[in-house]
């Protein structure tokens, strides 16, 4: 017997993953038979009943005239079939729902874990991912300020729609019973029951002080507080507050180039004995990126998206960061066994139709678009990439800097300047070589930011020689000299720590402890 709650919570799961992501009809349809099923309301589930209420049909509806019901009821079918077939972690799901064939009332099937184990052992395929991050919020009925608590109802509809367009992480949401239940086993909770590597909460805060919100990501395996920060609610508009937040969400915990939790996640990995085989070619790249820009580091990505994509040739992610990849051997004028030009063209066209939607994937087409002479078609994607995900600079980057690398000086500017990618104003030519801050975290750009600090980096003789680099095509000892320079700084003090921000609190142990 499947408990109602497991059912539910199979339910959301289903709704929120990637198979589902855009698809509307399908999810209302589906959310419709499963909920009037548990609620004890079978005999609505009709072709009408689900045509009016499910698919928003008009009441005249005609289900003789119109196949509309049975064409999206395959659809579902499918869908879930597609869904349990690539479904790696079983260790979440309580049980199994399916439309069997010739109606439209939901069957609920009970999981036997140790079959579905053995299956897994069998060498199933698994799309390559990134972390999960469980999303957890205060619940809004307890927070008094009228403003506050809208923006939070709001942030929980929006905030697993813009991280999920990300694709470099999974997002797991809570339950609604959540702030009740599990409040005082936030940690044990995401990942016990949906192995969630990350878990991000959020608090308001309204009491004697202007309302704000508070965030913190924590690492589950470790208990490490990751990243950490506050934003307050003025008298401005909510929406603004929104996009700040987002935008820096995005920015400095989950983007591919100076995310916080990637970063983290990724040097997790690699010190450990082993790592899944689904987690290598996001985790390599991030290293590549975030730690150690070397040619040792670019070959073990190199290598671990070209076994991927040859062993998996559906692997959405993985040609995704392969395409990006192809772009780096261009900017290293790495020496490769096969056509450059014809593999990034390849690439990019895999990662476009199998990442419909992503920022990314529209950014690294549009440079391949540019760099076969087809202009107008990588204008339109450079648009396509900046609409996809507005919060997501990082492609925005990464289109600046593979202009950059095929001498579109003008365009690559411009670019910059429209996108105020240059967030220091000095010295101000950093923004003519935007690879400064696609390589090495933005460190160089971080600390060159003062006059002091530029000097400390060599000054504008140590900046002239990267820009003659640059223009010169000659990436590769650019990206070398970048990176020794930076190797001078002292190490990075850390990201987010509770005691800067949360003035309350007087060490991370004591958040950790306040929320375990």
């Amino acid at each position: 017997m499947v408990s109602k709650e497991s059912i539910q919570q199979e339910l959301e799961r289903i709704l929120a993953s990637e198979l589902f992501d855009g698809k509307k009809q399908a999810g209302k349809f589906l959310q419709y038979i499963v909920n009037e099923t548990l609620e004890g309301r079978g005999e609505r589930i009709t072709q009408y009943g689900i045509a009016i209420e499910a698919l928003g049909k008009p009441m005249d509806y005609c289900p003789t005239e119109s196949p509309a019901v049975r064409v999206e009821a395959g659809r579902v079918r499918k869908l879930l079939e597609e869904y349990y077939a690539n479904e790696s972690i079983s260790s979440q799901h309580a049980c199994h729902i399916t439309l069997p064939v010739g109606g439209y009332t939901p069957v609920f099937k009970p999981v036997d874990h140790t079959r579905i184990q053995w299956r897994r052992l069998g060498g199933k395929r698994v799309q390559s991912s990134g972390p999960k991050v469980y999303i957890a919020f205060q619940n809004p009925a307890t927070i008094r300020d009228d403003r506050l608590r809208s923006v939070v109802y709001k942030i929980r509809s929006s905030m697993p729609v813009i991280l999920g367009k990300l694709k470099t992480v999974q997002i797991a949401l809570a339950d609604p019973s959540f702030a009740v239940s599990y409040a005082d086993h936030a940690l044990e909770y995401a990942w016990r029951q949906h192995q969630a590597e990350f878990l991000l909460y959020s608090e308001a805060v309204s009491q004697n002080e202007a309302p704000k919100l508070r965030y913190v990501l924590i690492h589950t395996l470790s208990r490490e507080i990751v990243w950490s920060t506050e934003f307050v609610l003025t008298n401005s508009d909510g929406e603004h507050l929104l996009d700040e937040m987002y935008r820096r969400l995005v920015t400095e915990v989950f983007s591919l180039y100076q995310g916080s939790a990637l970063s983290f996640w990724s040097h997790y990995w690699y010190q450990q004995p082993s790592m899944p085989e689904a987690y290598q070619v996001l985790a390599a790249h991030v290293r590549f990126l975030q730690a150690e820009v070397s040619d040792s580091s670019f070959q073990a990505l190199w290598q671990v998206c070209q076994k991927r994509t040859r062993q998996y040739h559906d692997d959405a992610l993985a040609h995704l960061h392969y395409a990006i990849a192809c772009l780096y051997a261009h900017m290293l004028n790495s020496e490769l066994d096969e056509s450059l030009e014809d593999l990034w063209q390849r690439q990019a066209l895999a990662a476009i139709e199998l990442n419909p939607g992503n920022a990314l994937a529209h950014a690294i087409f549009a440079v391949n678009c540019y760099a076969r002479g087809e202009k107008e078609l990588a204008r339109v994607e450079i648009d396509i990439a900046r609409k996809s995900n507005p919060f997501d600079v990082g492609c925005e980057r990464l289109i600046a800097t593979g202009l950059c690398a095929l001498r579109a000086w003008d365009k690559c500017f411009r670019l910059v300047k429209e996108s105020n990618l240059a967030e220091f104003s000095y010295p101000d030519p950093l923004s003519a070589v935007p690879c400064l801050y696609y390589f090495r975290r933005g460190r160089y750009i971080s600390h060159a930011s003062t006059e002091a600090g530029f000097t400390d980096l060599g000054g504008w003789e140590q900046f002239g020689r990267f820009v003659n680099h640059c223009q010169a095509g000659d990436c590769k000892t650019c990206t070398y000299s970048i990176s020794r320079v930076v190797d001078r700084l002292q190490p990075d003090i850390g990201v987010g720590l509770s005691s800067y921000l949360w003035q309350e609190k007087t060490s991370q142990q004591d958040l950790v402890e306040s929320m375990t």
